[in-house]
């Protein structure tokens, strides 16, 4: 891609997100959303809402959603859709206000972060500064006594596999797709879990989740605290450029978390847990015990970038291994380096609700507290 190409492609890509990014000025019968009107947010949540609808209207009718019967069946959920999917974008909001009420899942206070695709500068070939490598799911990774584990040559296998120490000083027993040209961005891909990857010809290499090692996740952040590195508020920003400045002492802090991603190449830009194809501003990923795939969320919260209040629809559309817990979100910004800062920055308290077929409230066990209001 040569650069005054890119140079479009980035002013597009400024002029689009920030649009996305402003709210609708959609309200609920019963409370003002607060929101300044910025109509292309519609189009945002249409397309969330049809990427959740197309996999709902591919289930049998009969099909729960999760143990948690306040979520309903697939047959319920088409019928929404079907209704839905027939407003217009400016039109879809107040009519999914109208057959869903937000239902408190868990207690206590929350934690909303952010995530997003990065684009990562790479080549096929181990050369100069491109000396970080994009591993492959490997041939010995298996299911070893209820657990991640390594096959052995005579056929058994041990617990537990490599760390990510282990894996990084024997790459030569590993296939590599690609070779990245920074160490640091190339960690922060095995926590997004997907990304793009462009050559130095300008062609592009979508890269997606393969497997993971099956040792827990550790956040290097809580490393660096206890380092005496870093204080107060720890960002993804502030890791990296920790990292950028003490390259000598860069391994020792990334191997304090064992856990390592392989990766595989995919045709398109890789989709989130449920299948398609995520949304900047609408999509997040949750924790599936309590929040089945594909159902709409609201979230009150904090928008860290601009420090605005943030109230807003979303869909539960992916998942991601440190995120546990009904109160807990993660929030997709899109792809590239300013979704990066955007989602980077993204930490703050706040609320999160499912929302439900308002017929399925009131009969349903225990632990279902409707939202005041609704």
């Amino acid at each position: 891609m040569n650069p005054s190409s890119k140079l479009k492609l980035c002013s597009l890509f400024v002029a689009i997100f920030f649009t996305m990014f402003g709210p609708t000025n959609a309200e609920e019968q019963h409370k003002s959303w607060d929101y300044p009107p910025f109509g292309a947010d519609d189009i945002a949540l249409y397309k969330a809402f049809q990427a959740s609808c197309d996999k709902y209207l591919a289930m049998k009718p009969d099909k729960k959603l999760h143990d948690n019967a306040v979520y309903g069946t697939a047959g319920q959920w088409q019928g929404i859709c079907r209704e839905g999917l027939a407003k217009k974008p400016n039109l879809l909001e107040g009519y999914l206000e109208t057959r869903l009420t937000k239902v408190t899942i868990g207690g206590g206070e929350g934690k909303f972060t952010g995530y997003y695709k990065p684009v990562l500068e790479g080549s096929r070939t181990r050369h100069g500064d491109y000396q970080t490598p994009l591993l492959a799911r490997p041939t010995d990774l298996t299911l070893c006594n209820g657990a991640t584990g390594r096959k052995t040559t005579d056929g058994g296998c041990r617990n537990p596999y490599r760390t990510r120490g282990e894996i990084m000083k024997n790459i030569t027993e590993y296939k590599v797709i690609v070779w990245l040209k920074d160490p640091v961005d190339a960690y922060f891909l095995h926590i997004q879990g997907s990304g793009t990857v462009e050559l130095e010809d300008g062609t592009e290499v979508h890269i997606g989740f393969a497997g993971k090692n099956g040792h827990p996740y550790v956040a290097i952040g809580k490393t660096l605290r206890d380092m005496g590195e870093l204080k107060g508020s720890i960002t993804a920003p502030k890791i990296k450029q920790w990292l950028k400045d003490n390259p000598a002492r860069a391994d020792e802090v990334l191997f304090s978390n064992p856990s390592f991603i392989f990766f595989k190449e995919t045709a398109q830009e890789a989709p989130g847990a449920f299948g398609v194809v995520l949304t900047a501003g609408r999509s997040m990923a949750v924790d599936r015990s309590h929040y089945p795939m594909g159902v709409p969320v609201f979230i009150k919260s904090k928008n860290t970038f601009d420090a605005q209040p943030w109230e807003r629809m979303m869909f539960a559309q992916d998942v991601g291994s440190a995120i546990k817990g009904a109160n807990r979100g993660d929030i997709y910004f899109g792809h590239g380096p300013l979704a990066g800062d955007r989602a980077g920055d993204q930490n703050a308290p706040g609320q999160l609700w499912a929302m439900v077929p308002k017929e399925n409230v009131g009969t349903q066990p225990t632990g279902n507290t409707p939202a005041t209001g609704n």
